[in-house]
């Protein structure tokens, strides 16, 4: 019975969000009624961020991009238990489908194709976790307030980019810790070693794994990018290839999708510059992973993101 009635208040709740969105007029503040189905914590509804008198002002007291130390080598292998404190994990229904990364206390970036289709209310994001299937650690976890994405389309896969505005704070601390954004808005990365990591599959067709996973990939240019068997029309300058178009040895695959694409920074701290979007299945030759290019959304994401605590950068 307590299942039915769960279920009878989500879809009550998801067609007054359908409504509230068609109208042309302001969206009420009122919430008292989803705040009883989600708790205290629920936050305010909105299309746009709230005024940032409710927050610290920014920079945090944080320091952002700093890796746990790991002694284990990079490519395709497990990583030590928090390595990397930004990691964030999505869940549909309780249902692990996607990776995303902290940005500041109150936003998570991830793929737009994570979220366009989705009741972003369900979307459940987990921090500081390790071993996703182990039961006996509770992590941080989060419930999506505002899901902000922009043009995206399945058809090409264009700006696959979108902000997820949490529904409480999340603690900064040794292992939970934001990833930095570029400076260099015309920083290309080509030739860079990065890395990518989440708990996708291993291979093609496989099982999602428990443990959190890395490789290492080199960036390559867009032009030698629109030479391999991808069309050149396929690959947009809002996008941005890493991997081994020759031999296919090393790659992102299913579930990491929306996870970060990173890379050291001078300082050895590390900055985002890709989020994991879509790929001709994982590790083929001819194929290199493709993500979205962070440098061109920018601006884009601190407009969107302000009312949250950026750490020091």
């Amino acid at each position: 019975m307590a299942d039915y009635v769960s279920i009878i208040s989500v879809l009550v709740l998801f067609c007054w969000v359908t409504v509230a969105e068609e109208q042309t007029a302001s969206i009420p503040t009122d919430v008292s009624g989803l705040k009883k189905i989600f708790g205290p914590k629920f936050g305010n509804f909105g299309n746009r961020p709230p005024p940032r008198h409710d927050t610290p002002s920014s920079p945090c007291q944080c320091t952002c991009g700093e890796k746990n130390e790991d002694s284990r080598i990079v490519g395709g292998r497990p990583t030590n238990e928090n390595e990397f404190p930004w990691m964030a994990r999505l869940s549909y229904f309780n249902r692990f489908y996607c990776g995303g990364m902290l940005i500041n206390d109150r936003y998570v970036l991830t793929a737009a194709h994570c979220v366009k289709g989705f009741m972003w209310f369900m979307i459940k994001v987990t921090f500081g976790e390790h071993d996703r299937c182990n039961d006996n650690k509770r992590p941080e976890s989060r419930f999506v307030l505002r899901a902000i994405a922009g043009a995206f389309s399945f058809l090409n896969f264009d700006n696959d980019i979108a902000l997820l505005r949490l529904n409480d704070k999340v603690p900064i601390t040794q292992f939970i810790k934001p990833i930095c954004l570029p400076k260099l808005r015309d920083n290309l990365y080509e030739g860079v070693t990065a890395i990518a990591s989440g708990w996708g599959t291993l291979k093609e067709e496989g099982k999602p794994t428990c443990i959190l996973q890395k490789v290492e990939v080199p960036v390559i240019t867009n032009e030698d990018c629109r030479k391999t068997n991808y069309s050149a029309s396929m690959i947009s300058d809002n996008m941005m290839c890493a991997g081994y178009p020759q031999s296919g040895k090393k790659d992102s695959c299913q579930g990491d999708s929306g996870g970060p694409l990173i890379t050291k920074k001078a300082d050895s701290r590390y900055e985002l510059i890709g989020v994991v979007s879509w790929g001709n299945g994982c590790a083929r030759p001819g194929y290199p992973g493709v993500y979205t290019r962070i440098t061109r959304y920018l601006d884009w994401i601190l407009e969107n993101s302000q009312d949250g605590c950026f750490c020091q950068d």
